[in-house]
């Protein structure tokens, strides 16, 4: 992960040495309505791999990345929550992808970062709210600290949007953006109300041990948007897709948005194909599953009814439209453009999308 981190620094630096930086930025169609795909934009970005913020209040410093379009600004301001064990250097095919579309994107280090997988599958048992406080606190102090950051790395300055402001997170992080979003957990409100808009992918359903019970989203009145897949099986056989979508059942009608993207497994969001064993990248090509929507339950279609590809070629697609959905909502809700909800309003008539909204 360093090295990629290195070669994104390396190549964000390239082009600060052949743009300048007064440059305007631009979307992907220079002059008229961004067109959205699946590859990075041509717009050069700065990494700033390991900063740090200091929290005086709980005597902490915070590990950060940041990354941000080198080109004019202000841009708007993505905040990122990693998935249980995580860190602020994963998650960098979202974050290099947003940035280079015009986002300043700052994802903090957690304290549960580093932590066994063994204990992520019952984070009930490991989690208390005392962490899923601490997370939320983490997310807080970025907000509140944006002047510091800009003053501690000089890069930055102009480069932040305080008027447009997103939070996401996966997995124990769709939780933290959700409770920054209105959720509540243990009945305690977490809501901040300079968040613009929220992406929750991979979000939990009610979970007590978590604090969350079916009353939790009554209080999401912002937009949101809920990502899951057809495969995005958590600890349990309860905890599919379906668990996932009571998320976005239970929050009160008002740009909430639910994508269950057909294929997408748990870790299909971090854009790792590094979860893929070399067992998976080596066998022949697979019926691509399909989740049976009468029953929530996957199933495999018979390869002579069902078009079939290699697994990583299917990842490779299926993050695509994990990395265009996502910028088109953060456009739709924190840009307010016109393009993003138009592109977010036509998944709703693909055959490879479950989409729905209220």
């Amino acid at each position: 992960m360093r090295r990629l981190f290195l070669i994104l620094l390396a190549l964000s630096l390239a082009g600060c040495a052949s743009q300048p930086d007064d440059q305007p930025f631009t979307p992907v169609e220079p002059g008229g309505p961004r067109v959205y795909s699946a590859d990075a934009a041509s717009n050069p970005v700065g990494v700033i791999p390991a900063a740090t913020l200091r929290d005086t209040q709980r005597n902490k410093d915070i590990e950060l990345s940041i990354e941000y379009p080198t080109r004019g600004g202000p841009s708007p301001l993505i905040v990122w929550s990693h998935g249980f064990g995580g860190s602020s250097r994963g998650y960098v095919g979202l974050s290099s992808y947003w940035a280079a579309n015009g986002y300043v994107v700052i994802k903090p280090t957690h304290a549960d970062t580093g932590r066994p997988l063994t204990e992520a599958a019952d984070l009930g048992a490991s989690q208390t709210p005392a962490d899923w406080r601490n997370r939320v606190a983490d997310m807080r102090v970025i907000l509140d600290s944006l002047d510091r950051l800009e003053q501690q790395y000089p890069e930055l300055q102009g480069k932040i949007d305080r008027e447009r402001i997103g939070v996401g997170g996966h997995s124990y992080g769709a939780q933290t953006a959700m409770l920054l979003a209105g959720a509540r957990a243990g009945g305690e409100a977490f809501a901040d109300p300079r968040i613009d808009a929220v992406i929750a992918m991979s979000p939990q359903g009610p979970t007590p041990a978590l604090g969350l019970t079916t009353e939790s989203w009554r209080d999401v009145r912002g937009p949101i948007l809920y990502m899951t897949g057809s495969l995005d099986q958590g600890a349990d056989e309860s905890q599919g897709p379906e668990w996932r979508r009571q998320a976005f059942e239970l929050s009160p009608a008002g740009d909430k948005w639910f994508v269950s993207i057909e294929g997408a497994r748990h870790m299909s969001f971090s854009g790792r194909l590094a979860d893929l064993t070399t067992e998976d990248l080596r066998t022949p090509p697979q019926p691509i599953p399909e989740r049976d929507r009468t029953t929530g339950r996957t199933v495999q279609r018979d390869p002579r009814q069902r078009s079939t590809q290699p697994l990583f070629l299917r990842e490779r697609g299926v993050f695509g439209m994990i990395r265009t959905t996502s910028l088109a909502f953060w456009d739709a809700y924190v840009r307010k453009e016109t393009s993003g909800r138009e592109y977010l309003d036509r998944l709703q008539g693909r055959t490879d999308v479950e989409a729905a909204t209220k």
